[in-house]
């Protein structure tokens, strides 16, 4: 599966997308764990406290936010797309 960052989130990887092997049964949380573990300086832009996503992220499956979904509880299948966006700022 391709996870792509977007601005801040990008720089601060340094990278714009990695891929990650999606297994059965596998939802967003797990593969957000698995993308702050292999970038530990994203932790603190897509985690708050006890695991629960943070209010600034903005996290997309094949163009849907998860908010709309079902979470972090979202299943996922190894086609799909996740796009991970900064807060968004600017007026």
């Amino acid at each position: 599966m391709q996870v792509k960052f977007y601005a801040s989130l990008r720089q601060a990887a340094g990278t714009k997308m990695i891929d990650i092997e999606v297994q059965p049964g596998f939802t967003i949380h797990d593969v957000l764990v698995e993308v702050t573990r292999r970038y530990p300086v994203l932790e603190k832009f897509i985690w708050k406290d006890q695991g629960e996503l943070a209010e600034i992220v903005h996290v997309f499956i094949n163009g849907e936010n998860i908010r709309h979904l079902s979470g972090l509880n979202t299943p996922l299948k190894a086609e799909d797309h996740v796009d991970i966006f900064p807060p968004l700022v600017g007026g």
